[in-house]
């Protein structure tokens, strides 16, 4: 009896720790988060939501570009994204996607191929139209966004075809706005977006989204060798230049032909030059209207704590009255003006004034490659000028 009741006390302590021990397991399943709450937060509810309305919008872009070399007949090939911003196919992208082509098909989110028609592009925003022949609604397009109110620390979305892998969404803030953006053949006088959001190539001409499905960016570029260090053209950049684009196929700018930098403090103190505030003149293009009215540049080559700079050239003080002061301010000063203008212009020489005018001519557009790579379109790669180009 003893030896049996000591086998059922065991038995019994045995089955109450397998009950509590059960108990313990669905108590701490009870308490995580289900898979439907957890993949379905409000701010994931939100993006996917995003997701689903703007992939519909965006396209892929193949760009075939054949050689111009009569014995190379081989036909490269690049890709990038786009979005469609009306009902009746036109295609916003970037102008480094499309430039050169040959030939160039966008693919739809159903799978649908279409030839496109280029209809504008503009290398110094980086930016292009497309239009593709689609039945009139029967496709969605994106809304156009304000990008003047947009803030640092604001999430946004881009989405496109990172290496032509099909769609792909990457998440990201704002993470600031550059003032400049310089490339090998212009410079970007509007401030561009930086974000933290993941771009690769194959996402160029894509859109960059707000969390209310808004198209507020273009994406355009990458910094090699950074983390996560994106930029993306403003859409009221796009906006801006759209009107051109329809009507002439690219964008007519007035052009002054000059590049130049403004006159620093510090080297008025260390130069023992007359100088006044203005712009330093240290190239006059060839041709150019400048060179037409008689300015001048530099010859003196000097390093100034470590800032190269071109001493002896003409300091361009003043445009039709307006004092130049900084690059931003003289780039919004000669874009209010239109090619063809004769305005006058103040100039600071040998330390004297003088009175010039100049009839301002149309930039030039950006010569282009007559074959691009067999590659991906490469993103566009800030990096620093020696100067800055007017």
């Amino acid at each position: 009896m003893t030896s049996c009741t000591a086998m059922s006390d065991v038995a019994g302590l045995r089955f109450r720790h397998h009950v509590v021990m059960i108990l313990s397991v669905v108590v701490f399943l009870a308490c995580l988060p289900s898979p439907s709450s957890a993949l379905n937060t409000p701010e994931e509810i939100n993006t996917v939501r995003v997701y689903k309305k703007m992939s519909v919008a965006t396209v892929l872009i193949t760009s075939a570009y054949a050689s111009s070399h009569h014995l190379n007949q081989d036909i490269g090939k690049g890709i990038g994204s786009g979005v469609l911003i009306d009902d009746q196919g036109l295609i916003v992208t970037n102008a480094h996607v499309v430039q050169g082509a040959a030939k160039l098909t966008v693919m739809l989110h159903d799978g649908t191929r279409l030839p496109a028609q280029l209809i504008g592009s503009d290398m110094v925003y980086d930016v292009a139209l497309l239009r593709v022949a689609v039945p009139k609604g029967k496709y969605p397009h994106a809304q156009l966004g304000n990008s003047d109110k947009l803030e640092v620390g604001q999430k946004v979305i881009a989405i496109g075809h990172p290496f032509g892998l099909g769609y792909a969404m990457s998440t990201g803030i704002i993470s600031g706005f550059g003032k400049l953006l310089e490339t090998k053949q212009e410079v970007f006088q509007d401030r561009i977006i930086q974000t933290t959001t993941p771009i690769n190539p194959g996402n160029s001409g894509g859109p960059l989204v707000d969390s209310d499905d808004r198209v507020i960016g273009i994406n355009t570029a990458i910094l090699l060798g950074a983390q996560n260090i994106g930029f993306a053209i403003p859409i009221n950049t796009v906006k801006s230049v759209m009107g051109d684009l329809q009507t002439y196929g690219r964008v007519i700018r007035p052009w002054l032909g000059v590049k130049g930098k403004f006159v620093t403090e510090e080297l008025r103190t260390l130069i023992a030059l007359p100088m006044v505030d203005g712009l330093l003149i240290q190239d006059v293009d060839e041709s150019s209207p400048a060179a037409k009215a008689g300015l001048e540049a530099g010859e003196l080559d000097v390093t100034v704590e470590g800032e190269p700079w071109v001493l002896g050239g003409d300091i361009l003080v003043s445009l039709n009255g307006q004092d130049l002061r900084t690059p931003g301010h003289y780039a919004r000063t000669l874009q209010g003006l239109k090619a063809g203008q004769t305005v006058e212009l103040r100039v600071f020489r040998d330390g004297d004034y003088r009175t010039v005018s100049v009839t301002l001519g149309e930039r030039p557009i950006p010569s282009l490659p007559q074959q691009r790579p067999k590659t991906d379109v490469p993103p566009l790669i800030p990096q620093a000028l020696p100067y800055s180009q007017f």
